[in-house]
């Protein structure tokens, strides 16, 4: 890797290493995903200062002739970890929306009752009251 290429991908992992302290400072981040996100912004910068490892752990152990190939490899599995976690976060928060979905239909039944059994035309609640069906 020439000099020059060093020195600017040195400064993109510092940059990119700052940016995620400001995060977690901020409280941005789950724990999970600042560790990752330190994790490859150390890789980011230790790639210019450890090539030449890099490149042994390429030819020698894995048996790949070009470096650049592992840190694809390398980058691709942080990436995959990150789309899994965001995966499971989703899923949370499904299940999440599901349970108010309930708790609504069930909280605007029981206003209902209250109220006297007044039925609302109006076509949001309406609508409403065709989600919390859907919901049950």
């Amino acid at each position: 890797m020439g000099f020059k290429i060093k020195i600017i991908s040195f400064a993109i992992g510092v940059i990119f290493f700052l940016f995620i302290v400001l995060a977690i400072k901020r409280n941005n981040l789950p724990p999970l995903s600042a560790f990752l996100w330190v994790v490859i912004s150390l890789f980011l910068l230790s790639i210019p200062v450890l090539e030449p490892f890099y490149k042994w752990i390429a030819v020698s152990i894995v048996g790949i002739d070009d470096a650049r190939h592992i840190i694809y490899i390398g980058v691709i599995g942080f990436l995959m970890v990150c789309v899994f976690g965001l995966s499971l976060t989703i899923s949370r928060l499904s299940d999440k929306v599901q349970n108010l979905i309930s708790l609504t239909a069930i909280l605007e039944h029981q206003l209902r009752k209250t109220e006297g059994g007044g039925q609302r035309t109006e076509g949001r609640d309406v609508v409403n009251r065709q989600g919390a069906k859907d919901a049950k």
